[in-house]
């Protein structure tokens, strides 16, 4: 792009100013050496032959159409054949800049404006052909030198503003759904800033993030969740109004702007809508996927003027959505700030809580209902921090989860329970199986397998002493992996048990295919069992189908006779639950095994 050397007034001395030329729309001819260069806004003044500038300018698009004007034909907006005049810099008339066009082939003029006008209705996704086609055209009916010059030039001067306007696309929008990237939509809020004081209304932003969203890429793969994004793009571009602006975070983050919000509720109202656009599932690649999402809300002003600082908010308010269970939306407060700044207190640590050696693990024992006996045990992990004391498991398997620290966490505790059972054979006690919980991140790994066999090598433990619990989750996806993961654990002779059964998209057809030892039915039906008659046939059903099905039943959080008694009267297999024992540190484990601690039954 060339620069342009003017002055204000023409007169020599004069402080000389650098303008592009692509800002310039015509120069026209005064007298000799005189000449005027036209902006849309100003007008200034080129010391210059005339009769050179087009040579000068011509691979910028400049033309020379009348004996005293030379045109910007990348301005021009329409040509008037009757009276022979460009409109120039505006396509409504009355603000237009005119260049008379009459010394020139008027046939030229219409075939230059056809080109530029085609070009720019021209996208990367459409319109190509029909521009492709006209040039080839206009081509092939021009003899003329300079015109076929002419010609050339504009369609290069097209081709690079095509591309500039690729490059400027891609800079302000997301690669891979095509909506507006972070940092277009925080120059769209700091402008709404502006706009929002002056009119006395409110904006909001509102965050959201697909729940376990992770899982989807780590089971299926990082192609079906890119689609997935794809298609939830598309569906947020119509529900969101033109005004307003939706834009892809990162990840499967997404952020909205609503303007114009003269009440609170109107937010809560938008962000209520969200939810419905992910009733339907989503089908990729012949799954059906079903996502909800945590949704986060702040308000301008109240919760920030400041960009940074109502980004930070909504995405506090997404967390507190999230913490509650997901599918929901929350507006900021500041109480939530705490509880952010304990969030990232709690990751920082846990990260370091591994190698610091601060996990510990627990056992609950698993009893045999058929004589009461101890038949295994669940490995449950538990973080003993120096000066927090036990933390919660609810409160740092889903940071971990969240994280992908689970996978490591995971890996340890798989690990250490295979060689804790080994060494209490090693010293006397009976055969016992131990059950460790199983992630879906975790039980996705590409090793996963070889995660298991090093476990066992190491340890020494049989495999038929070591129970997986997976669960449903992990089963209804990405089918041919589970399968053949399956295959070559039962090929390794480790059990496999099926963990919160009747919790989730529960099917049938797997505990079949996938030939499990154990189906482990979910306290949260046993916890009524004895007061709830659906509960009840729930859990009777659910043993029954076990038992036709030539699998182990286990009833977890049993806690009292009461329950325990309705257990046995329909035949269950195994119980483990406060009835007999809480979770116990390693030794006191040790301690119950050798006092050989028995269930009472009657």
């Amino acid at each position: 792009m060339q620069k342009i050397p003017v002055t204000r007034d023409g007169k020599r001395g004069s402080e000389v100013l650098i303008i592009d030329a692509r800002d310039v729309i015509k120069i026209d001819k005064i007298r000799d050496r005189e000449i005027i260069i036209h902006t849309k806004s100003e007008q200034y003044y080129l010391d210059y032959s005339f009769d050179n500038l087009e040579e000068w300018l011509f691979e910028d698009g400049f033309r020379q159409l009348d004996t005293s004007n030379i045109v910007n034909m990348n301005h021009v907006e329409d040509y008037d054949t009757k009276r022979g005049l460009l409109y120039l810099g505006s396509d409504n008339k009355k603000l237009a800049k005119t260049a008379t066009a009459a010394r020139i082939h008027k046939e030229h003029i219409e075939n230059a404006v056809k080109l530029i006008k085609t070009a720019r209705m021209t996208t990367e996704e459409s319109g190509t052909e029909a521009y492709e086609q006209l040039f080839s055209n206009i081509i092939s009916e021009t003899n003329d030198y300079q015109l076929l010059r002419s010609y050339a030039t504009i369609r290069a001067v097209n081709e690079r503003k095509r591309a500039e306007d690729k490059i400027l696309h891609m800079a302000y929008h997301d690669a891979l759904t095509n909506l507006p990237n972070r940092l277009l939509f925080d120059e769209k809020l700091r402008a709404s800033f502006e706009d929002a004081s002056r009119n006395g209304s409110n904006l909001a932003v509102i965050f959201f993030d697909l729940d376990r969203f992770k899982v989807i890429n780590d089971t299926l793969g990082h192609h079906v969740g890119d689609l997935l994004l794809q298609k939830l793009a598309r569906k947020l571009q119509v529900y969101v109004k033109e005004k307003d602006i939706v834009a892809r975070f990162g990840g499967d983050e997404f952020i909205i702007l609503l303007t114009n919000v003269n009440h609170v509720d109107e937010a809560a109202q938008f962000a209520k809508g969200i939810p419905d656009l992910l009733k339907e599932p989503f089908i990729i690649d012949n799954h059906e996927l079903f996502v909800t999402a945590s949704i986060g809300i702040s308000l301008y002003p109240q919760d920030g003027s400041e960009v940074e600082t109502l980004l930070k908010n909504a995405d506090i308010a997404m967390y507190r959505s999230k913490e509650k269970g997901g599918n929901s939306y929350h507006y900021y407060n500041k109480d939530m700030n705490k509880r952010s700044l304990h969030r990232l207190n709690l990751e920082i640590h846990l990260r370091k809580a591994l190698e610091r050696g601060e996990f510990r693990v627990h056992y609950q024992p698993i009893v045999d209902l058929k004589n009461g006996t101890v038949f295994g045990m669940e490995s449950l992990v538990r973080w003993q921090h120096p000066e927090w004391g036990m933390v919660s498991p609810g409160e740092f398997i889903p940071l971990a989860e969240e994280t992908g620290l689970i996978v490591p966490i995971g890996n340890w505790v798989l690990r250490q329970a295979c060689i804790q059972n080994k060494r209490w054979q090693t010293k006397g006690a009976p055969p016992l199986v131990v059950s460790v919980n199983i992630s879906a991140i975790q039980f996705h790994q590409i090793n996963f397998v070889n995660v298991v066999i090093d476990a066992l090598n190491e340890s020494g433990l049989h495999p038929e002493l070591l129970c997986l619990e997976i669960t449903e989750n992990i089963a209804m996806n990405n089918m041919p992996y589970i399968l053949e993961t399956m295959h070559k654990l039962k090929l390794l002779g480790v059990r496999i048990s099926i963990d919160d059964f009747g919790t989730g998209y529960s099917s049938l057809s797997y505990l079949k295919r996938f030939r499990v030892h154990t189906l482990k039915i979910d306290q949260s039906f046993i916890r009524d069992v004895t007061s709830d008659e659906d509960n009840a046939a729930i859990v009777t059903a659910l043993i029954a189908m076990s038992h036709r099905l030539k699998i182990k039943s286990l009833a977890e959080g049993v806690e009292t006779q009461e329950q325990l008694q309705f257990l046995l009267s329909q035949g269950c297999d195994e119980i483990q639950g406060y009835v007999f024992s809480k979770p116990m540190p390693a030794d006191d484990f040790e301690y119950m095994i050798k006092e050989n601690k028995q269930l009472y039954m009657n």
